[in-house]
């Protein structure tokens, strides 16, 4: 699984512009200079009868279009959201000050990006007394050897989970990230919590992420939230960001 972020797609208004425009400058200043090159004679058939431009102001748009095509590229790198993601055991999340290993999505770009799209998958540990997740040893450390939801939503998890004995609230909480919700830069944002029945029966938790920037363009991440987990809950660990 790539975890790694990534665009997903460029916003195609902007890209089609800016694109559009450096092909005409480019076209524009061919025919000039070769144009400029050619004798009199020579210039009488079409298309170099035509003097759209002289060499300066052919110059000028062909480095204005370049020009915009960089800027665009800078304000997408300085707009763009580097998400990642955090974890530790906390005990202030789980009913009764029960310890919990809690999962955070963090945004350390400097600009506030809008969620479009949340995803989740659960893989759960194989169970040794249930036949069905009987698995060969040489694939038992692959993720989902005891069964996978697939990417769902918070909802088919959270039954999913219920058929494995863990209750939403007590035992787990996924945190309800909805579209159109907004993560300020340099923020986290909490996903989610597991005490350790739920760590017990869950191998690995993913939430995938589809976020768009100021400038429209869309990025997606999958973030694990139990990265470096421990399994053991002895002691609430500091405050890490």
């Amino acid at each position: 699984m790539d975890l790694r972020q990534r665009v997903v797609r460029r916003n195609p208004f902007v890209a089609w512009v800016l694109n559009g425009l450096a092909v005409v400058s480019v076209l524009l200043f061919v025919h000039t200079m070769v144009r400029q090159n050619l004798s009199e004679p020579d210039r009488r058939p079409w298309p170099w009868s035509w003097q759209l431009l002289d060499a300066q102001s052919a110059t000028a748009a062909l480095l204005a279009a370049v020009g915009a095509i960089v800027a665009r590229a800078q304000f997408a790198r300085t707009v763009r959201p580097m998400l990642s993601a955090a974890g530790w055991v906390t005990a202030d999340n789980a009913p009764g000050g029960a310890l919990s290993w809690t999962g955070y999505l963090c945004n350390g770009g400097s600009a506030a990006v809008v969620v479009t799209a949340v995803e989740y998958r659960l893989d759960f540990a194989a169970d040794p007394a249930d036949p069905a997740d009987s698995v060969d040893p040489a694939s038992a450390a692959e993720p989902g050897a005891g069964g996978s939801t697939g990417w769902t939503t918070r909802d088919a998890i959270i039954a999913a989970a219920a058929a494995r004995g863990l209750r939403s609230g007590t035992d787990y909480r996924f945190t309800s990230v909805t579209s159109n919700a907004v993560i300020a830069g340099e923020q986290r944002s909490l996903l989610a919590w597991f005490t350790e029945p739920a760590l017990a029966v869950i191998r690995d938790a993913y939430v995938r992420v589809t976020v768009r920037d100021r400038l429209g363009d869309l990025h997606q991440r999958i973030v694990p939230c139990l990265v470096d987990v421990d399994r053991v809950l002895d002691h609430a660990g500091p405050d890490l960001l």
